[in-house]
């Protein structure tokens, strides 16, 4: 495990744990994989981990790091936001491009995959695929939901509120909120350049499958394929070499693999 240190005004004051597996040797050049793990998640997850071995046997990198206020990294959830994630991912992407891994192949779940595509829409130049598990393409309105009008509101005026549920029990601040109403949908729908596969299962009760093939049909670009699970939970982790192999698929299709 390696730490990227976050500095401002010349200290440091928050830090990244980022987990690097070059690629083997004689590899050529292939793009690098970068998992984007979820809400109240980390890296060392059982997916990730999976991926990252399949990944390595086929001859790829693999990277993947904490979040801030997840895991091993700094910083809290009540500084939560998108735009914070997009920081994180810029600089473990800079730390890649410094050893020669500078294009990626971006893995998002959940939460990880909302922030990949809107990752691949601002820099499409370096990312050549997205390969994503539930992305949460509508997370304000899933956490203004769960609030409900009440407690949101409350949530609003004192800028706090208790999250809690199977994976992380925190505070969340109100600008996380703010900030997710600055990277609007129809942004990103007619933002985003990058072939992704999008991987959802239709018993999802975190992420919409309707929000997801909304998002796969509406899109100005074309290259966007989804697979819909009709029997599958938002983590899909009793499938997981099926999805490699739809994976691996579709990177073949694209000579990526």
């Amino acid at each position: 495990m390696e730490s990227i240190p976050i500095v401002e005004d010349g200290r440091e004051v928050s830090h990244l744990a980022v987990r690097f597996d070059p690629p083997p040797q004689g590899a050529g050049e292939r793009p690098c994989f970068l998992y984007l793990h979820g809400f109240g998640s980390e890296q060392s997850g059982e997916k990730a981990e999976f991926f990252r071995a399949r990944a390595q046997e086929a001859g790829f990198g693999f990277c993947s790091f904490d979040f801030q206020g997840h895991g091993h990294s700094g910083g809290d959830m009540a500084g939560l936001t998108l735009t914070r994630n997009l920081e994180d991912v810029g600089r473990v992407h800079t730390f890649l491009r410094d050893r020669d891994c500078g294009r990626l192949i971006l893995l998002g779940s959940s939460m990880g995959g909302g922030t990949a595509l809107w990752y691949s829409a601002l820099h499409p130049e370096e990312i050549v695929a997205g390969l994503h598990l539930a992305p949460a393409l509508e997370l304000e309105k899933g956490l203004l939901a769960w609030a409900g009008p009440e407690r949101a509101q409350e949530w609003e005026e004192t800028g706090r509120i208790h999250f809690e549920n199977d994976l992380v029990s925190c505070e969340l601040g109100w600008t996380l909120i703010e900030d997710l109403r600055a990277y609007p949908a129809d942004a990103l729908l007619s933002r985003y350049r990058t072939p992704a596969l999008l991987l959802q299962g239709k018993l999802d009760t975190s992420v919409a499958w309707k929000s997801v093939a909304r998002f796969a049909t509406c899109c100005t670009y074309q290259e966007i394929e989804i697979h819909l699970f009709a029997d599958g939970d938002h983590r899909m982790t009793d499938r997981k070499d099926r999805l490699w192999e739809l994976m691996v698929e579709f990177l073949r299709g694209r000579a990526l693999i």
